[in-house]
């Protein structure tokens, strides 16, 4: 009788991400007018393509023990590499797609080598080196905006498919290659063993200097997609494109889809579904017309929820 109560809690541990994205979408369906609407629910999604493609790679950095603070900022940068190299130089949209990944990866590579081989904490390493580029950002652009961009490069991910601009589909497939990456593949165990312990991971023959590295480049590679998406969305280039409040959304959506912040612990599942349901609650509130604040406050107490659960599935393991 008494063993009921605790499955029942290390369910709900072990699926914290699917468990909140349930109750915060059946609650939203029947409370809040309007929010089932097919227009409403396609709004979402767009919302929800972007912040998703970044948290994949936030969430391979946060299993390895690590978090990038500099993302939001990379993606402002990618951003307005992007508008110079479509409308100022005239680049093929291919090109600039792989000049802009190439961007985000060098500086998440930077990041990499920083807290490898120079033994300086993440933290530390990715928030000096965020403002490194916020401000090469606004050096670039000279503080201006870039607007009006080539239609074949809007294309990227604007082109409607069944109904949907195809940066959801981007997304998506983004998400698919990187589930079998980490789920399937042996880069996934490796990245588990160093989360769960550098140490001993390395004794068991993990190559752990170089997926410490990897995670990283691999997230700034993301962060650069994502920025040029954002770009391609808004139709303008700017700077500011990402900045902390874009790198806090994205953490928050991977702890609440179940990622630790202690390492070891995340999936690619998890973390879209936390994307999902920050952008519920975000819905929510613009349909009630509750102020930002709420939000905010909201999103904090999920937080609070998801970390609970997830130390109650850990101390259970």
């Amino acid at each position: 009788m008494t063993r009921e109560p605790m499955n029942l809690r290390a369910l709900i541990g072990r699926n914290v991400s699917l468990f909140i994205f349930l109750v915060l979408a059946v609650c939203a369906a029947c409370f809040v007018h309007n929010f089932a609407d097919r227009d409403n629910l396609v709004i979402i999604l767009k919302q929800s393509a972007i912040p998703a493609t970044a948290c994949i790679g936030m969430t391979m950095v946060l299993m390895t023990g690590g978090i990038d603070l500099s993302l939001g900022y990379i993606v402002g940068l990618c951003s307005i590499v992007s508008g110079i190299l479509a409308k100022s130089l005239l680049l093929p949209a291919p090109e600039v797609v792989l000049i802009v990944l190439a961007v985000g990866g060098a500086i998440g590579l930077a990041n990499g080598l920083i807290t490898q081989y120079m033994r300086v904490p993440a933290f530390i390493a990715t928030l000096g080196s965020g403002y490194v580029i916020y401000g090469l950002a606004q050096i670039v652009s000279q503080g201006s905006i870039i607007n009006r961009l080539p239609k074949p490069f809007l294309a990227i991910g604007r082109t409607d498919l069944l109904g949907l601009p195809s940066a959801v589909f981007i997304a998506l497939g983004v998400a698919l290659v990187f589930h079998v990456l980490i789920s399937k593949a042996r880069f996934g165990r490796q990245l588990r063993a160093f989360g769960f312990g550098p140490r001993a991971a390395l004794l068991s023959g993990v190559p752990t200097a170089r997926i410490n590295v990897l995670v990283y480049a691999l997230c700034g590679t993301l962060a650069g997609l994502s920025g040029m998406l954002f770009t391609i969305r808004v139709n303008a280039a700017q700077p500011n494109m990402g900045g902390g409040v874009f790198t806090f959304e994205v953490v928050t959506a991977a702890i609440v889809g179940g990622t630790s912040l202690f390492g070891g612990i995340g999936s690619v599942a998890g973390s879209i579904l936390g994307v999902l349901s920050i952008k519920i609650i975000e819905n929510c509130i613009n349909l009630l017309g509750v102020s930002y604040h709420l939000y905010l406050a909201v999103q904090g107490a999920i937080i609070l929820v998801a970390i609970i659960f997830g130390n109650m599935t850990n101390r259970r393991a």
